[in-house]
């Protein structure tokens, strides 16, 4: 009886192994895919945020050296391009490993505070020649990739995703301003440029937001099932118990990130759906 008694024992602890090492596994997927979508998501804000910044066009009523302005806006050009290296890099370790290695975090939180400091001189010019919306559009451009790259070069975290989303508010009332003065203040053959050149790009983005919204919400339903069968049964909740307190965070402690995620897309689908109104009314 006594044998009996361990060996189920001993088969129970073995079963616990087992299932500990699977929600394990199932955790580190399920983050995998949780990041695979935050840079995702920041690859449509990296959009979003030069399509703001190009629809900055020359002021009738103040003439600026547009020499200089053009000098200072392909800095800004050249500083997106190295930051979506850096961003490419890291969907390519999230592939490869489920997250972003230091290496790589590293680079892209440099690159994205380039980005920043050629926003910030863009915005000193306009500043400097009384186009106050225009800056205060490309200094909100600025402060957004920051944020962008908080949130796309570190694992999905509620706090990261909740400021780039308030960040991307603040873009988005900044832009508002300026293409409001912009009907004014922007020449007829500017403004059916910036219809022109942008309206493609923002249908484009929005598919891509929609493609990523079903995503998100596909894989929160993954880690609801996750987490709701962990509490099944008292070996279940042993091993939830566990692996909770663990290395790895279990699959619940990703419902908030991940409610965040949907939620900062669909605004990110709301701006576009704006913008691209702001702009057929200019």
């Amino acid at each position: 009886m006594v044998t009996c008694r361990k060996l189920r024992k001993n088969l129970l602890l073995a079963l616990l192994v087992l299932l500990l090492a699977g929600l394990v596994y199932a955790g580190a997927e399920l983050m995998g895919q949780a990041n695979k979508n935050a840079a995702d998501a920041g690859s449509a804000g990296m959009d979003m945020e030069m399509a703001s910044l190009d629809t900055i066009k020359q002021s009738q009523t103040n003439k600026v050296n547009w020499s200089e302005e053009r000098a200072l806006k392909k800095k800004i050009d050249q500083a997106d391009s190295m930051y979506r290296t850096q961003a490419g890099k890291a969907k390519s370790d999230i592939a490869a490993s489920g997250r972003v290695s230091e290496s790589t975090r590293s680079a892209g939180l440099a690159a994205a505070e380039r980005f920043r400091q050629a926003s910030n001189a863009y915005a000193d010019f306009w500043e400097r020649n009384n186009g106050k919306s225009r800056a205060r559009l490309a200094r909100e451009a600025g402060l957004s990739r920051m944020k962008n790259a908080d949130m796309v070069f570190n694992d999905v975290d509620s706090a990261k995703i909740s400021a780039y989303n308030e960040q991307q508010d603040a873009l988005a009332k900044a832009r508002k301003e300026y293409l409001k003065d912009a009907k004014t203040d922007v020449s007829d053959a500017d403004r059916a440029e910036i219809r022109r050149s942008l309206m493609p790009r923002l249908n484009r983005l929005n598919g891509e937001i929609t493609s990523l919204v079903s995503s998100i919400t596909n894989l929160l339903s993954q880690v609801k099932g996750q987490a709701g069968g962990m509490g099944m049964g008292s070996l279940g909740g042993c091993a939830r118990q566990a692996v909770m307190t663990g290395p790895v965070d279990g699959p619940a402690a990703l419902l908030s990130p991940l409610m965040g995620l949907l939620n900062m897309a669909k605004g990110l689908g709301s701006n576009v759906s704006s913008l691209m109104g702001d702009i057929n009314s200019l």
